[in-house]
């Protein structure tokens, strides 16, 4: 199986943190992928320090010669506005890739507050501190996630969070896409946890 994660923020802590508890099984190639080279850098020289199975490449994630099992990313979302959700969504189900799987900011109103704490605890520059809180401004509601990841050939599932679960806690959401043949058995594999997913249908009904 090929996991390839589109956006290499951070020193690429998520793929370095699946690289060491191996998290996947032993099967799995890592790669992450950022059009941004100084932050791809960064995130290979952390992961060859570590000692990591797991490399981290230049570009755009859907133009590599290989394409991905699954798609994964972190606070890369909200980046995306208008029609270029949309087409973010199209791409991955235009892949041969089987699912994705796709971390942001949850669109509350404790989301800007909860991001200012977490930057203001993370970051030292004042400049990374803002960005937090702006990102979660811009957080798209679970609507238009659902709305922009409805394309032909991938079924958008939204994972809630239980709800009496701590605010504070459940920061980010992520939205999850799998083929339309693939849905029973995700659902079978995941149990009594499948009754918080939540699909464009239902949330649609629900808030008219």
């Amino acid at each position: 199986m090929r996991l390839l994660g589109h956006g290499g923020r951070g020193g690429g802590r998520r793929f370095r943190w699946l690289a060491a508890t191996h998290a996947l099984g032993p099967d799995v190639d890592l790669v992450g992928v950022d059009l941004d080279a100084a932050l791809v850098a960064e995130a290979g020289h952390l992961a060859r320090a570590e000692g990591l199975d797991c490399r981290f490449v230049h570009g755009n994630a859907f133009d590599l010669p290989e394409a991905a099992t699954v798609y994964i990313s972190t606070g890369v979302l909200h980046h995306f506005r208008g029609p270029a959700l949309a087409e973010f969504f199209r791409s991955q189900a235009a892949s041969p890739a089987y699912a994705f799987c796709h971390f942001d900011i949850a669109a509350t109103r404790l989301a800007p507050l909860g991001a200012w704490i977490f930057h203001r605890a993370r970051m030292r520059h004042p400049l990374g501190r803002h960005d937090g809180v702006a990102s979660a401004r811009r957080a798209h509601s679970d609507e238009a996630l659902l709305r922009a990841a409805r394309v032909p050939g991938i079924t958008p599932l939204l994972y809630e969070p239980r709800g009496a679960a701590n605010p504070f806690c459940t920061t980010l959401r992520p939205i999850i896409g799998v083929r339309p043949h693939l849905e029973d058995p995700f659902r079978r594999f995941l149990g009594r946890a499948a009754r918080r997913l939540v699909g464009p249908d239902h949330l649609f009904e629900c808030t008219r």
